[in-house]
């Protein structure tokens, strides 16, 4: 068989072929009827909601070792937490009950700290020096605490360990810019069954809840002894170490939402907002809608 014609008898079996039926000529489809009126969810019973949005949440906050009513004793070690159990994308606060409780996961979690720039400090002897290099050098040492089936804290014998750890030592810079002292992927850290994060136990007629999460613990330590970088005296109070942490979130849109709409009816296309012979234009007010993430713009920049 000459090598076009085989081509040829290919490149129909591709196409839609066409059919005598009842005298007239009708469309032959060679796929099923089945993956013609149920593909993509594009015909009768469409899923509207199913995504989750991936955000990405900026925090700082201000490293010291400095507690009030802690005998003037270092408080060195900054636990940061987390509630799981919250929803950024809330936009129906009418909804029943339970439908708004969305699982606000972490996906990882990067920290940054500013490091110091050299300058001039005031002793406690009230005389003015510069501060040299090695005063302003310190180490920055982060953990992620994991733990076994129970929340730390649940039993007496429950306790935190370290599973992602890294140590960083910070140089002051003229320039000051960030320094990323921890990056973990947490999805990665917990994907064994063996050890689960840090949930803080339930305490009842307070606000913490088992969705609290210790998402990492840090200190800032004097790199020549490992002790506390700052002392935490209340009678000599020192400046506080600024912090950036990055999350990435995993956030699931909830089954209800509200958007601000309305409908109003009249008699005239150029009025849109104003009544003939019935009331104006009322304005919006709240209404359930169903709502997905289609993409990413930028269409306002």
């Amino acid at each position: 068989m000459p090598k076009s014609s085989k081509s040829a008898r290919s490149a129909r079996r591709g196409r839609p072929s066409l059919a005598l039926d009842n005298g007239n000529f009708g469309l032959s489809l060679s796929s099923q009827a089945s993956t013609q009126y149920m593909g993509n969810n594009s015909a009768t019973g469409a899923v509207t909601t199913k995504r989750e949005l991936g955000l990405v949440l900026n925090d700082y906050f201000d490293y010291n070792a400095l507690q009030p009513g802690a005998g003037n004793v270092p408080q060195f070690v900054t636990h940061y937490w987390w509630d799981n159990g919250q929803n950024l994308f809330d936009t129906d606060p009418a909804a029943p009950a339970g439908v708004d409780s969305t699982f606000c996961r972490v996906r990882k979690v990067e920290v940054w700290v500013l490091p110091q720039a050299r300058g001039l400090t005031v002793p406690p002897v009230g005389q003015i020096r510069s501060v040299t290099n090695a005063e302003q050098m310190y180490t920055v040492s982060c953990q992620v605490p994991g733990t076994t089936f129970q929340p730390s804290g649940q039993i007496p014998t429950a306790k935190a360990f370290a599973a992602n750890t890294q140590v960083t030592n910070v140089l002051p810079q003229f320039d000051t810019k960030w320094k990323k002292v921890l990056t973990c992927d947490l999805q990665k850290t917990f994907q064994s069954a063996v050890m689960s994060p840090v949930f803080s136990p339930f305490t009842s007629g307070t606000n913490v809840k088992r969705t609290n999460q210790c998402l990492f613990s840090m200190s800032i330590l004097n790199p020549t002894d490992g002790k506390s970088y700052l002392s935490g005296n209340e009678d000599d109070p020192e400046e506080s170490i600024r912090v950036r942490v990055q999350l990435t979130l995993d956030q699931p849109i909830s089954t209800s939402n509200q958007a601000r709409l309305a409908t109003y009816r009249n008699e005239d296309f150029s009025l849109p907002f104003t009544g003939q012979n019935g009331p104006d234009f009322p304005g919006t007010t709240a209404q359930y809608v169903q709502a997905d993430l289609r993409s990413v713009m930028d269409h306002f920049r």
